[in-house]
């Protein structure tokens, strides 16, 4: 194997294996440049966003951890087409196993990603599949990263669950703090 390629996987292995899922990162991300360099290539190489495009995001929404504790990568991918007179491209969600390849994709409209919950992927908006048939907010990721299940969550049900965070969260007061 060429050293390029050694250097390349451990990078990708640094960048993609940083934190847990649903949990704030313990050590600093690698740059945003090296997670582009090695992952853009990949979905250009599986033909998962087109080239012809402009990309204007892509980013590690979190990772997923199905049933049986297989991990997989979610990540956003934000295109538009080149030139047009009005913005119009393609908004998805990319599943993504360990080797960097594309186990299932789903497209997202103008819905966000906000977190993983284990199996889950938790979205501000609902996102709708032909495949499935249904529409939800919560999307369940199965052992072989195919995107499987669709349900709703709502601010009641998310009591105890706890998104990625940039900080750790302040501390609670107890009842008799002021």
């Amino acid at each position: 194997m060429p050293v390029r390629s050694l250097v390349a996987a451990w990078i990708a292995s640094a960048v993609l294996a940083t934190f847990p899922a649903g949990a704030a990162p313990t050590a600093p991300l690698p740059s945003w440049e090296a997670f582009y360099r090695i992952v853009h290539p990949a979905l250009v190489r599986q033909k998962a966003i087109d080239p012809a495009r402009a990309l204007v995001h892509l980013g590690l929404l979190c990772e997923v951890r199905s049933a049986r504790g297989v991990l997989f990568h979610a990540v956003e991918a934000r295109e538009l087409v080149r030139g047009g007179p009005s913005p119009r491209g393609l908004n998805q969600l990319l599943i993504l196993d360990r080797r960097l390849r594309v186990t299932d994709r789903i497209e997202i409209a103008a819905a966000h990603g906000l977190y993983c919950d284990g199996a889950a992927i938790v979205f501000d908006l609902p996102v709708e599949s032909s495949r499935l048939g249904r529409e939800g907010t919560l999307l369940g990721v199965d052992d072989s990263g195919r995107i499987s299940t669709f349900g709703e969550i709502d601010a009641a049900q998310m009591a105890g669950i706890r998104p990625v965070l940039s900080s750790p969260p302040s501390p609670p007061l107890s009842r008799s703090d002021p």
